[in-house]
């Protein structure tokens, strides 16, 4: 059987509701509400199938109140109900699963009752695939062989974006407003940040992802389940202490095909971009390290040619290119790589090399000369 808490500021509406949804066996009124604040504490608890929520009240706007339901009951359906077409419309553009108007009918109730029950019998769209959150380069979030999850608005899509970096912390609101509405007026912010939470939700079911794999909580807090999150395996990288096979971390680097969100240009990704790329580096360190052992000069070099290019400051890469230049036989390149390397410090930086690379010069003058 369902569960339905109908929430409504009108004692006569919800009344009127509760007597029509009565002639469904398969739905049970759990809750009814005119109080919309009192109603989401309650529906924390209740967990409610569906939420059959009027659209306009005095304590709490109906798509705000939305946004808090899913917060404390994810799987929850929302049906609004409302006086007015428009905001039917804007029901619809909130990817509502249905909306009622005033007075309802109970024939298009049947019709919003049937759509319900179809839902709940479908499948769970997620069994067997696998879910994979892709930030390197362009954010993506998508099934494993399947289009990537399409967002309403850029805007929604750099909320997800802020909510993943900060997974497993609690946000306040004002920090979110602060980084991602900066230019606007408080209560525009608040409104924008109400309905992105919103849409943010409705996106990540229609899509079929359910909340063992992406949370997120009334406390602006998301969790990941067992998606296949590119940065949180460097992030393990970073952490883990184990020895990694060649294999193993050529499938990480290979997994770096871009700046951490390079092509959406958010600022507050700038600090997460250079991390994630110092661990980049470090990955083609080790790489380059595990190839040196088996003598495989050429792909060790292709490796420290990608660190070089990531960061030419670096000057872990100069410095065992050299070393590999020079073990292999190949002086020729060597030197071009030093003197490119001695040029961009000058013009750049206004230095010379360390005395490290510089030592590893004076093995080379012999040969240039």
């Amino acid at each position: 059987m369902l569960k339905a808490v109908l929430v409504d500021d009108e004692k006569p509406a919800l009344r009127v509701l509760e007597i029509l949804l009565k002639s469904y066996d398969a739905i049970s009124v759990v809750g009814s509400f005119t109080n919309p604040r009192e109603a989401i504490e309650k529906i924390g608890q209740l967990k409610p199938d569906v939420v059959f929520l009027d659209i306009s009240m005095p304590q709490l706007q109906g798509i705000d109140a939305a946004s808090l339901v899913l917060g404390s009951s994810p799987d929850t359906n929302i049906v609004f109900v409302t006086a007015f077409d428009k905001y039917a419309v804007e029901a619809f553009e909130l990817h509502a699963l249905d909306y009622l108007l005033k007075p309802v009918n109970a024939d298009r109730l049947g019709k919003t009752v049937e759509r319900i029950m179809k839902k709940q019998a479908a499948p769970h769209e997620s069994s067997g695939r696998r879910l994979q959150i892709k930030c390197f380069g362009q954010l993506e979030v998508k099934w494993e062989n399947e289009a990537p999850m399409k967002w309403r608005a850029e805007k929604t899509k750099e909320l997800f974006a802020y909510l993943l970096l900060n997974e497993g912390r609690e946000l306040s609101k004002e920090e979110l407003i602060d980084t991602l509405w900066t230019d606007d007026v408080p209560e525009r912010s608040i409104k924008q940040l109400y309905n992105g939470i919103y849409y943010i939700r409705k996106t990540l079911r229609e899509y079929g992802i359910t909340g063992n794999l992406i949370s997120l909580g009334s406390n602006y807090c998301m969790k990941l389940g067992d998606a296949n999150y590119d940065v949180r395996r460097f992030y393990e990288f970073e952490n883990e202490s184990k020895a990694y096979s060649v294999g193993e971390l050529k499938k990480l680097e290979q997994l770096y095909t871009g700046d951490y969100l390079g092509c959406e240009y958010y600022e507050w990704a700038g600090s997460e971009r250079e991390r994630l790329s110092r661990i980049y580096r470090n990955i083609l360190f080790r790489l380059s390290g595990e190839l040196i052992k088996e003598k495989n000069w050429d792909d060790a070099e292709a490796c420290l040619l990608k660190a070089y290019h990531e960061n030419p400051y670096d000057e872990r890469a100069t410095e065992r290119l050299l070393k590999v230049y020079l073990t292999s036989g190949d002086i020729s390149k060597a030197l071009k790589h030093y003197h490119a390397y001695e040029k961009l410090l000058k013009e750049d930086l206004g230095v010379a090399p360390t005395k490290r690379i510089r030592d590893l010069m004076n093995h080379l003058k012999s040969y240039e000369s």
